[in-house]
Parts: structure tokens; sequence; C-alpha cells
């Protein structure tokens, strides 16, 4: 379904940060990726989700190759491969009240429809937040709020694949089994598949069947 192939990328000054890495991401599957802090986790997220450029390799969504010139087919591979990050309050503008922020994705994708408000209800239901929420501004919510809002926001696209990098690190461990467990009951529902960075491996563990460790820019399976 969507894949990295024979990826590297160098920093200068840093030597090579990913060699030659491949990974594949089945639909409905979540695959795990662990590693320390500083071994290029989040450049392999970013290079994923086109955020940064490879120096070398490719990058193939439901068997087509992706062709960053073509702003069509990335616009499109943006609204189904969807971000969620550690810090979840960057998603969205400070002096906007999130239901705002939330509805901006759907005008930027043109899914602005007559039953938007009524989809955004369900999926605020689906992630454990009442829609008293859109309302209130990013300073005003716990980060379990904002981080399930994040979420709301990302699925409200519809997207097939979710990149979480170290989406609960930042989290208290009660709030960090809750968001776990929302994450396992939207992907039974939507059939999602997922890319679960972390450097907690037992986190891991419990979230994805098929876990990858990333070492000294090299990928293997654990």
């Amino acid at each position: 379904m969507l894949e990295m192939k024979n990826i590297s990328k160098s920093w200068k000054g840093n030597g090579e940060v990913l060699k030659d890495v491949s990974l594949s991401i089945q639909k409905g599957h979540s695959l795990g990726l662990v590693g320390p802090s500083g071994c290029g986790k989040s450049t392999l997220a970013r290079i994923l989700l086109c955020l940064e450029q490879a120096d070398s390799g490719e990058i193939h969504y439901e068997g087509c190759k992706l062709n960053s010139g073509n702003k069509r087919q990335m616009k499109q591979y943006r609204r189904k491969v969807q971000y969620i990050s550690q810090h979840p309050e960057s998603f969205f503008d400070p002096n906007w009240k999130l239901g705002k922020s939330i509805r901006e994705a759907s005008f930027i994708h043109g899914l602005n429809t007559p039953e938007l408000n009524e989809k955004i209800g369900s999926l605020l239901l689906g992630v454990h937040l009442n829609e008293s929420v859109l309302e209130r501004y990013p300073y005003q919510v716990s980060g379990g709020e904002i981080q399930r809002a994040a979420l709301c926001r990302a699925l409200l696209l519809e997207p097939e694949v979710l990149v979480l990098d170290e989406a609960t690190s930042m989290l208290d461990i009660s709030v960090q089994a809750q968001i776990l467990n929302i994450l396992k009951e939207i992907q039974k529902v939507r059939s999602l598949s997922f890319l679960f960075i972390s450097h907690d491996a037992e986190v891991v563990t419990w979230f994805s069947k098929e876990i990858l460790e990333l070492k000294e820019g090299m990928l293997r399976k654990i």
C-alpha cells in the first residue's frame, strides 16, 4: 500500500542519517518503528510525508511512484497520509478556536459539505471529546484533549494511513493508555494503516505486531 524504497539521507556535518532504507505499510496493519532519540526516526517520517526530500530512493503509494512535481497527486497523497506528532499544539493556530482549526483542513481539501458539522460531532464522539471543545483555544485544553483534537482534524480528511511520531510520549501514563486504546478502536472501525514511531519499545510492542528498529541509519526487523 505505502512503500519506501532504498531511501538515503545525509545531513551536513552529521553524515548519513538513513542508509538505503526500505519499508512497507500494508492496509489495516500497524508497523512499529523503534530506535533511540536522534537515530533518524522523525527524519524518516518527514520523508515519508514528503515534508523533506531524500537524497535517493522512491516512495510508492497504491502502486504508483510519487512525483513531487505533480501537485494534484501530492495534494491527494497529503490528504490520505496524515501526521500526528508529539507536539499537537503545533497543528493549531493559537489565535483560533479549535473548531476553526479543525474545519480548516476540510476547506483546504474541498470537503466543506453541509454535513461537515455532523461529521465533526461524530469524530469528536469517537475520540471521547465533548463538542464544547470546539469553542476553546489551544491553551484552554489539556495535552490529552489537544492530541485527540489533532486526531479528529486528521480523521476529518478520511485518511488511509496515520503516521504517529511519538504521539503519546508527552502524555502521562493514564492519558497515554486512553489515546492508544482510541487509536486501536479507530483502526478496527476504519481499517486504517499506522506507522507507529516511538523510542518506547514496550508501547510499540503492545501496539504493533510487526516492528522495525532504526539503528545507525539502517533498519532491521525485531
